[in-house]
């Protein structure tokens, strides 16, 4: 049983017709007659009564009217199925990243892209910076969300947007009820800092309390951003943070800006060099497209930032 024979069966049941149903399917009436003279033969029944006048349905007609038309919708339903994986609209995308970026604006940017494009699954995965990487290297995630720029090879990256970087204090803390604070500022203050060897961002935040002109008295490393809020909270010290770490986060505490000159964080879009998979050259594009930057290909690196 083929897929024309079904079409060329539905076509005259609805026309009950076989010139009508002839133009219908493009073709000429022997043809027709032919395709469905095979399918009686392979079901053993008779499915259309001819006669001089008029053609109409047998009972197993009838019947297999419906289960011939179902067959076709499904046909056509995994057609399209598979055109929209072909071009991306279907599929799941494993993504890497922390907590800190997901509150600094991924969470809005993933969340129109999975109205846009609903059968697309993301699936996402808080991962340390170092994590990350391996993961995306490994193919056991597909795209990474990183502060950091991946010294390999076979890894792609681009720039994605920037965040500025605020001081973090307990409320009650001496400079709270300023407008602003510059990193100078925190110098008699002890800090909580990501620890600076977990990732390039890490040491960038390191070098840049450094060039303030201290070294900073550490109180506790942490391992991603998020993690700094409740031990600041707790009074273990101050710290530089992005500024998306202030959403969603309560406790009694104040986040700052610097001036002048404020830390700007970078974040970049990291994933494998030519990587064939279409939902996720369709997710790129996207989201390259939401950034601002140009959909067709990778935006250009921050010049304004080196790690």
């Amino acid at each position: 049983m083929r897929i024309r024979q079904l079409q060329c069966f539905v076509v005259l049941a609805e026309e009950l017709n076989f010139t009508r149903a002839a133009q219908r399917l493009n073709m000429s009436q022997p043809p027709l007659s032919t395709q469905i003279q095979t399918l009686e033969r392979e079901l053993g029944a008779d499915l259309i009564s001819r006669t001089s006048r008029k053609v109409t349905l047998t009972r197993a007609g009838e019947l297999f009217l419906q289960r011939a038309s179902n067959m076709l919708d499904q046909y056509e339903r995994s057609l399209q199925e598979i055109r929209e994986v072909q071009q991306g609209q279907d599929g799941m995308i494993e993504i890497g990243t922390t907590g800190s970026i997901l509150r600094g604006g991924l969470s809005e940017l993933l969340a129109g892209f999975a109205a846009a494009y609903p059968r697309i699954t993301l699936r996402v995965h808080e991962q340390s910076p170092a994590a990350q990487i391996n993961e995306v290297r490994s193919r056991r995630t597909d795209v990474s969300f990183n502060r950091s720029i991946p010294r390999d090879e076979e890894l792609a990256h681009e720039y994605g947007w920037q965040e500025e970087m605020v001081a973090l204090l307990r409320s009650d803390h001496r400079l709270a009820g300023r407008d602003s604070v510059s990193i100078t500022d925190l110098r008699g203050d002890q800090h909580v800092v990501l620890r600076p060897d977990s990732s390039d961002f890490a040491a960038y935040v390191m070098s840049c309390i450094v060039a303030s002109g201290y070294r900073p008295r550490v109180s506790q490393q942490v391992i991603d951003a998020q993690s700094i809020p409740s031990l600041v909270a707790a009074g273990f010290g101050v710290s530089i943070v992005p500024a998306g770490i202030a959403k969603l986060t309560t406790g009694p505490l104040a986040f700052l800006p610097i001036r002048p000159n404020p830390p700007v964080s970078g974040v970049y879009i990291i994933y494998h060099h030519h990587d064939p998979v279409p939902a996720l050259q369709l997710f790129l594009a996207e989201i390259r497209r939401r950034l601002g930057h140009d959909p067709a290909g990778p935006a250009a690196l921050s010049p304004d930032r080196r790690d």
